[in-house]
């Protein structure tokens, strides 16, 4: 049986709610009953080239090749049974569940694996009237929408049986019932917003460190399991806004519960206050106040995350994922410096890099121990090379400073990361992806993991297993459209059109989202740009585009997307001096230039290949 290849295949479950009480009302009544409502439905999954599975009871299986098929039936069976309910007697109300996923087709013709019981709890979390759908078949469905359904978000809720939440959807159809109660499952889990945290003292030089607890919060609550982070770029993003309250900050940020902090330094002292506030009711959920040594700070932090997993009633990951403590220095200096050199690092332009090489550098002087501030140095060293000088020398360094954190600690996920892309980016692609495995071995909710390892997969040409990491990245990151965006090219490049619209679609929604918080987030501006010429909304690319090229005109990595974006909408010219410039000004990343399907019809041109010949 293990041996049975898997199909994908869109899985579709209905059953009727209360039919218990409906057959002993009805008595012998029920059996026709049940049986118009069998032929309404066996009638719309064949209409729409399902196949039926299996029935049991008032339970119906089908499975369909495509979920935009399965919709529609869930559409034209609910109104069936509206109708029904309208001008007959015997009044009864269907749920449905749709899911995407793969399983092995037995030998009987039905179909086994975990994807097919996922299906079964959508439907089970849905009331009667309800058509519900999981995250995969929302986003695959998402751009064929039957006219006059739309897509509602539920939220994250635990369905039975299953330990990660699953992100529900209710397909809202004209002329039938669309107010229900919450699904009928786990409750929902939490969407935790962490704030900046405030400097209270007079001494502004310890702002930076306040941002620092914020952010290394988020990152250890980003491993609880049943929780929903939102990512530090979104929360920082409203950082310097004039002052909002708490339901505006929930509302920009999509939290259900936001957590507030301010921290009073005074010596070698300092007081940190945090309080977990329920959005929706204004509770409080729990507040904490800690009078510690400096040096306890990384405590502190860890003890913060645990009391509001224990607030939410969620539960922390294996031990295997280290807390705060564990990775920090016990300097308090270097871990300043250390901060300091992420915040400079994370601009990615020449000179914010070279300002975080110094900051890194200066930690490492305060702690030679540090595994994270050279993983600092490493990256850095790693971006120079690719973007702007593709030297020996920075290749060495990031070589160097990446297998120092090795060896200081083997345990740190970030650190194979780390020695991941250095790995890489000297061709020793083996062992390159033994680290990346080995990350995820560690932390299997590290984004930068999966992130990172997509895109060397993709360099190499990988695309199934690119596709697979920027997939599983986002999932782990909600609000990304990095890894969507990918996606979306990954699938397109594979010929899987559907999946391709659907994740490209995802992802301009999410840079969106990140542009309302960060107008000037140039990334987002020119990969939604991608996406937009992709999806064939030239005005909208162009737009985007032009934005990004105003703001950041000598940026390498922007001229190489203004490159693909221009490629995608047939202007070859631009595309080619653009690409020009980007090397000009240092990009050195061959394999993307050998792969990218974006810049397909640049190749042939004599310019292009001058071009490539340079890299050469």
């Amino acid at each position: 049986m293990h041996d049975l290849p898997k199909e994908r295949k869109t899985f579709f479950f209905t059953d009727m709610e209360g039919s218990t009480r409906i057959a002993q009302r009805l008595g012998e009544g029920y059996a026709a009953v049940l049986e118009r409502y069998r032929s309404i439905i066996r009638s719309a999954v064949g209409h729409h080239h399902g196949q039926e599975v299996d029935t049991a009871g008032d339970g119906f299986f089908a499975v369909f090749n495509h979920p935009s098929d399965a919709v529609a039936v869930a559409v034209a069976v609910q109104r069936a049974f509206s109708v029904e309910n309208r001008t007959g007697s015997d009044n009864y109300h269907v749920r449905i569940g749709i899911h995407n996923g793969e399983a092995v087709r037995s030998p009987d013709g039905g179909f086994i694996g975990i994807e097919v019981h996922r299906a079964s709890r959508v439907c089970s979390a849905a009331h009667g009237g309800q058509v519900l759908l999981s995250e995969a078949s929302a986003q695959a469905v998402q751009p064929k929408l039957p006219t006059g359904t739309e897509l509602a978000q539920l939220g994250a809720y635990l369905l039975k049986d299953f330990e990660k939440a699953e992100n529900l959807y209710q397909l809202v159809i004209p002329g039938a019932p669309s107010e229900f109660p919450p699904p009928r499952t786990s409750i929902q889990t939490h969407t935790i917003a962490v704030l900046p945290f405030r400097n209270t003292g007079a001494d502004k030089k310890w702002d930076n460190f306040c941002d620092g607890m914020a952010e290394e919060i988020i990152v250890v609550l980003g491993k609880v399991q049943g929780l929903h982070v939102v990512s530090r770029s979104s929360v920082f993003a409203l950082k310097n806004r004039e002052e909002m309250d708490l339901q505006e900050t929930a509302r920009q940020l999509h939290a259900t519960v936001l957590l507030t902090g301010a921290v009073r330094f005074s010596g070698r002292r300092l007081r940190v206050t945090a309080e977990l506030v329920d959005v929706e009711s204004g509770l409080n959920l729990w507040s904490g106040r800690y009078d510690r040594l400096m040096k306890d700070v990384f405590n502190v932090q860890d003890e913060i995350a645990a009391n509001i997993a224990s607030a939410l009633r969620v539960k922390l990951v294996s031990r295997q994922v280290r807390g705060i403590s564990s990775m920090q220095t016990t300097n308090i200096n270097a871990y300043d410096y250390y901060l300091r050199g992420r915040r400079f690092y994370e601009q990615f332009s020449r000179q914010s890099v070279e300002f975080a090489v110094q900051m890194f550098r200066k930690a490492v002087e305060e702690d030679d121990n540090y595994a994270l501030a050279y993983c600092g140095l490493a990256d850095c060293y790693s971006y120079l090379y690719l973007y702007l000088e593709d030297s020996r020398e920075h290749l060495d360094a990031a070589q160097q400073y990446s297998m120092r954190a090795l060896e200081l600690d083997p345990l740190l996920a970030k650190v194979h990361v780390s020695r991941g892309i250095a790995l890489s980016l000297d061709k020793h692609l083996v062992e390159a992806e033994a680290s990346f495995d080995r990350a995820i071995d560690l932390d299997p909710r590290l984004y930068e993991a999966w992130y990172w390892f997509g895109r060397i997969c993709f360099t190499e040409g990988k695309l199934e297993k690119a596709a697979a990491m920027f997939e599983k990245a986002n999932r782990l990151s909600p609000t990304d459209y990095q890894a969507a965006l990918l996606a979306g090219q990954v699938y397109s490049d594979l010929g899987i059109m559907e999946k391709s619209e659907a994740a490209r679609r995802l992802g301009v929604e999410m840079a969106e989202q990140a542009l309302e918080l960060n107008p000037g987030d140039t990334r987002a501006l020119y990969l939604g740009a991608n996406g937009w010429a992709a999806l064939q909304e030239s005005d909208k690319a162009m737009l985007w585009l032009q934005r990004a090229l105003t703001l950041e005109p000598d940026d390498a990595m922007l001229q190489y997307n203004a490159a693909c974006v221009y490629a995608l909408l047939g202007k070859n010219d631009e595309a080619l001096t653009c690409l020009e410039h980007s090397v000009d000004l240092g990009l050195s990343q061959k394999g993307w230039f050998e792969n990218d399907s974006n810049l397909a019809p640049l190749r042939q041109e004599a310019r292009f290949r001058a071009l490539y010949e340079r890299l050469q």
